[in-house]
Formats: C-alpha cells, structure tokens, sequence
C-alpha cells in the first residue's frame, strides 16, 4: 500500500517552494480561503493521476514556465515536472517513466469535490471522464484501448470532414470497434461493480435505492457494431463526425424510478456523491489496494449526518487529505486527521 510521505512544490500556483512531511494517516489542511489548502490537494492529484484540478498552464505560478513535484512515496520517491512547450516528465527512483501511461494506477485516488454534484447534473461528458480516470487506474488495457480509441476518433473524424472513400473510414471502423469493445465492456462491468455498495452506503443517508447503469447506444458485439455502421454511416456523412461508439455513451443514476438528473434535491444529490465514492474507494481498495482519499472544502457543504458518514470514509483509505476552514469542525468529524494549519 503506497502513502505518501513528503512533497516538495517548487512553482505550483501559489507556492514557489515549499515541503511537507505527512502522518500515515493524512493531513487536514486548515486555515481561511486563498491560503493555498486546494493547491496541496491538487499537487497530490497531479502527482497520483497526472492531472490537476484545471488547465495545465494554469498550474504554474505566476511569471514561471515550469514547476515541479517531488513525493516521497511509501517505496520511493517520484517527481512530476512540467515545463511550457515541451510537456509533463516523471523520474522514478532516478529514472525517467516512458510512457507516461507506465505511471498511472501505482498511487490510485478518490477525490470528492462540491463541483462534483455536476456529474449528476451536467453532459454525459463528465461522467465518461470519471469513468476513464477510474478505469485507467486499474486497467492499463483500459487506459492504453481509450488512447487509441481517441486516437482512431480523431482519425475518422477528420476523414468524415473530407468526403472520404468506403475502404477508408473501414479501416478506422475496424479499429474503434476493436477498442470501443473493450471500453464498453469494462464501463458496463464497472456499474454492476459499483452499484452494490452504492446501494449499501446510500441506505444510510436516505430511504430511496439507488441504481447505476451504463446506457448503451450499440450493443459491445462485433455484430452489432458492425450494423450500427451500415445504419449511422450516411448521416456521419452528413454531419462531419463519428456519431456511434463509446465516446458518445452515459451512466445513469437513478433513485427508486427517477433519474438522478433533474429529479433529486441538493440533499440526494450529496448523498449520492459520498455513496459514489465509497463504492469507488471499495472497488478500487478490491482491485489494487486502497486509495489516496482527497475530499476538498466538503464541511461547509455537508450537514453533520453526510460529514460523520464521509468520516466512516477515511478508514476504507490508505491515506486521507482535506481542506477545511473550521479546526474545530474538522476535529468532530475527523478525530484521527491531524491538523496542518495554514495562513
């Protein structure tokens, strides 16, 4: 099980440098607004998955063109560094990951964010997205299949925009749906996987049962993809892009009979997130071995029911950040969460 225990920001948004050593159980980052309590959480993130909470060039203190990252982790010490016009790197133990893919899945995470109640009302583009973040920490076939689907995607899209030849756009068929396949069956195994414990922690929080489902537009067969083509090719044509596939599909979340988008109050809606993430959490502590668990700015948002039961959280974690304003409020709902405070 990786923790992790030092970071060392040089250039990150805010910090031009700074270190931290961690407990093995976390930190809870404290102190008011614009101190800097994000930007932590954020470098964990980018350190773990590769990715921050915004646009790359956004990451970089003012006036820089590069920064970096250094964690030691619980088997050694890794270094993100990013520089304008030439990319992210990662130095493991002293030696360059290539591909940068090789890196993803080691130090798995879980974040809850209070824009997260837009992964139930927002494009199904977000929720594709969490489920290719999820995906790709625990499948490396997963992650390397959604590359060359995009890869392919772009391919035939371009193809589309020029009035392409039959054989043409057969050969990028032939591979979207070799790769569409494999994401698709995952995605849909993903749902059945999760819905269980959702189902099992929302109990706790509300009467109603939730459901996750992935809506499907072409059935995962070679058949059917094959037809679906026949079907939807004419009015690609038309329109200039690739209308069929993994990158057009959703998840469903629903309670009782009712979608989740549109029919739930703020209070199911956060309800919902924190079940969501207890169930990704279990599968991935199932998986590979538990997660990095990055809750930000959530005690404001969250009644003390919906706190005490994100608190039950933190133990299915390897370790737990967070931020918060309130020490006190972090102590009753976190007892073992040691404070670092900020000014």
């Amino acid at each position: 099980m990786e923790r992790v225990r030092a970071l060392e920001v040089r250039h990150f948004r805010r910090y031009a440098y700074q270190t931290f050593t961690f407990p093995e159980v976390g930190q809870a980052f404290v102190g008011p607004n614009a101190v800097g309590k994000t930007t932590l959480l954020e470098a964990l993130h980018k350190v773990a998955i590769l990715r921050g909470f915004g646009k790359e060039n956004e990451l970089l203190q003012w006036g820089q063109c590069a920064y970096r990252l250094r964690a030691q982790l619980s088997s050694g010490w890794v270094e993100v560094q990013y520089e304008k016009g030439q990319g992210t790197r990662v130095i493991w133990q002293g030696q360059e990951i290539r591909p940068l893919s090789e890196w993803i899945g080691r130090l798995p995470v879980v974040v809850l964010r209070p824009t997260d109640t837009e992964w139930i009302e927002g494009p199904a583009a977000l929720r594709r997205r969490w489920a290719d973040r999820l995906l790709s920490q625990l499948s490396p076939a997963y992650l390397g299949a959604l590359t060359r689907y995009q890869q392919a995607l772009a391919q035939r899209n371009a193809l589309l925009a020029q009035n392409p030849s039959a054989d043409s756009l057969h050969a990028w068929e032939r591979l979207l749906m070799q790769e569409g396949l494999l994401l698709q069956r995952q995605r849909l195994q993903l749902a059945q996987a999760l819905e269980a414990p959702l189902q099992a922690f929302y109990s706790e929080l509300g009467p109603e049962k939730p459901y996750l489902r992935y809506r499907l537009l072409v059935e995962p067969s070679e058949e059917a993809w094959q037809k679906a083509w026949e079907q939807w090719r004419p009015l690609e044509r038309r329109r200039g892009h690739t209308l069929l596939g993994p990158h057009t599909e959703d998840f469903l979340l629903s309670l009782d009979d009712k979608p989740a988008r549109g029919y739930t109050s703020e209070g199911q809606k956060k309800s919902l997130l924190i079940a969501l993430k207890w169930a990704e959490t279990i599968h991935i502590g199932q998986r590979h071995h538990p997660p990095l668990l990055l809750l930000d700015d959530i005690g404001e948002k969250l009644d003390s029911q919906r706190l005490q039961a994100v608190g039950r959280l933190t133990r299915l974690a390897s370790q737990t950040f967070l931020t918060d304003t309130d020490p006190q409020r972090v102590r009753a709902a976190f007892p073992d969460l040691p404070l670092c405070l900020l000014k």
